[in-house]
């Protein structure tokens, strides 16, 4: 098989996996989504994790109802962009293997990919500030304590 089949596979695979989101209404499964295509940026997606904790950051109520409201405002459109960005660096890799593709082309095709990644982070930006806004300092230092386990747990898992 060659490298393009296999890569427009994987990708498609992927994609495939998270093309129901928009109609989906279980918020456990837009988590499990987010989380899959949390390698589409840098920043973490962080809300997932958050909402998986909810007891052991000890949220109140008003808090989750102010994460949640954020989620379901933010959280489609935001995965509609890492869908694109997705689908972006499928057609950017079919580009790449093609030997009539210009410099040019890709070296366009990748400044669109950044800009798509930088729609990503803003939204995942406006997420940071509303969960730094809405947890105190000690859920704040609770969630890093999460993110770090999480951090570790991955590491371990890929050396095994």
């Amino acid at each position: 098989m060659n490298k393009r089949f296999l890569t427009t596979l994987f990708f498609t695979l992927l994609l495939s996996s998270n093309a129901s989101l928009s109609s989906q209404s279980d918020t456990g499964e837009l988590e499990q989504q987010l989380l899959l295509l949390d390698k589409i940026s840098y920043h973490p997606s962080l809300l997932p994790l958050i909402m998986e904790n909810t007891d052991y950051l000890e949220l109140t109520p008003a808090q989750q109802k102010r994460l949640r409201e954020w989620r379901t405002t933010n959280a489609p459109q935001m995965l509609d962009k890492m869908r694109e960005v997705a689908q972006g660096r499928i057609e950017f890799i079919e580009l790449s293997l093609q030997p009539g593709t210009s410099d040019e082309e890709l070296v366009e095709k990748q400044r669109a990919l950044f800009r798509l990644q930088e729609e990503v982070l803003s939204y995942k930006l406006a997420c940071r500030k509303n969960i730094l806004e809405t947890f105190t300092e000690a859920q704040w230092d609770t969630l890093l304590f999460i993110l770090a386990a999480r951090q570790t747990e991955t590491i371990a898992d890929r050396s095994n």
